[in-house]
């Protein structure tokens, strides 16, 4: 493990642009139609209880990563194999946000540029930044997220500037009742992107101030959740839900209709170098939290030999999960939350916290007491 500590500001930074990822862009929520601004909330409670779970797991095994305290609890050999599944997650994850910065980067920008070229470009980066070091990491982040906010400050003042904005696409307010919210927000809107945080729990241990990895994420996730639902909300203000909900994209096509004084327009850049911000912390979260987990599970002291062999896996994956870039977001919206996110992210996390206080309160240790 690298002695390098990570302070509670560059924690809080990490978490935010990690939540932002690919979802500051996408339609996220947009199942509930004008309402995906309550889904996404509603899926931030449950973000919420689960960071929460995470947390405690944390504190309750002597400070242990994931596939640390899953040997304690669940048993040497059972606690591994849980351990290798969840590598496999983050490993999953940051393909798949790959592949979605390859296609986003290819529809609006690259066009003639193939996919993996584009892929391959993001994976070395990203890969020479981790082969540095989490301090290297994490201090990219603390200038990264001062641009990020310049850019968000800037493309809100347009976007309102330029009077696109009309409130009226956002009503009537809970049109179709609460059932497609609830639909949305669990297991979607929870799982992406409040339960990715579970990556977080290879981070843990790296932390100055681990006794406040409670407070300070919890406030961040809200911070996070918060501007996702007004970012869908100004969306669908300005380009309406049924164009939303066409748009793979919507944040980009916000932001291309803005003009102003008839000359100021095609303000594409900012959607664009702001998805490219997020999802490049968000994949180097998921790498590196695979980089941990290898080397806890095969008890590899020089982490920084791992990144390239783990990358190349994590850059091919991001090629083959999917044919092209439909079948790409039906795979995201239809399979993966519900049958990969949901068991991984709630309900082994739930069971491992049900075990843990089963065994403080009634085991052997307790009778002998």
């Amino acid at each position: 493990m690298e002695k390098t500590k990570i302070n509670m500001w560059q924690y809080f930074v990490l978490i935010l642009l990690f939540e932002f990822g690919t979802a500051i862009v996408v339609s996220l929520g947009v199942a509930a139609k004008k309402d995906a601004w309550i889904a996404i909330l509603l899926g931030l409670i449950g973000g919420l209880i689960l960071y929460s779970v995470y947390v405690s797991l944390f504190h309750r095994h002597s400070g242990l990563p994931l596939t640390g305290y899953l040997r304690e609890i669940l048993g040497k050999h059972v606690g591994w194999l849980v351990g290798l599944i969840y590598l496999l997650l983050f490993i999953y994850g940051a393909a798949r946000d790959l592949r979605d910065a390859g296609d986003l980067l290819v529809t609006a920008v690259y066009d003639q540029t193939p996919l993996f070229v584009v892929n391959f470009i993001m994976f070395i980066v990203i890969a020479y930044v981790l082969y540095k070091g989490v301090l290297v990491l994490v201090r990219t982040g603390e200038i990264f997220f001062l641009i990020l906010i310049f850019l968000g400050i800037m493309g809100n003042g347009l976007v309102w500037i330029s009077g696109l904005v009309d409130i009226k696409n956002l009503l009537p307010i809970l049109e179709n009742g609460w059932k497609p919210i609830w639909t949305e927000a669990f297991p979607q809107t929870l799982a992406f992107p409040f339960g990715e945080m579970i990556c977080f729990t290879m981070l843990l241990p790296y932390l100055q101030k681990p006794q406040k990895a409670m407070k300070i994420g919890l406030f961040a996730m809200v911070l996070g959740g918060l501007v996702l639902s007004y970012t869908i909300t100004l969306e669908i203000s300005v380009l309406g839900y049924n164009l939303v909900s066409r748009n793979a994209f919507p944040l980009l096509q916000t932001i291309s209709i803005v003009k102003i004084a008839d000359f100021l327009q095609r303000f594409d850049a900012i959607a664009i170098l702001t998805f490219i911000i997020c999802d490049f912390f968000k994949i180097a979260m998921f790498y590196y939290a695979s980089v941990l987990a290898v080397a806890d599970l095969f008890k590899i002291k020089e982490q920084n030999k791992l990144v390239l062999p783990i990358g190349v896996v994590i850059l091919f994956s991001s090629m083959t999960i999917a044919s092209n870039f439909t079948e790409h977001m039906n795979e995201g919206i239809r399979l993966v939350p519900f049958y990969l996110l949901f068991p991984l992210q709630t309900v082994i996390p739930l069971l491992l916290l049900g075990i843990s206080w089963i065994r403080q309160y009634w085991g052997p240790a307790s009778n002998n007491s």
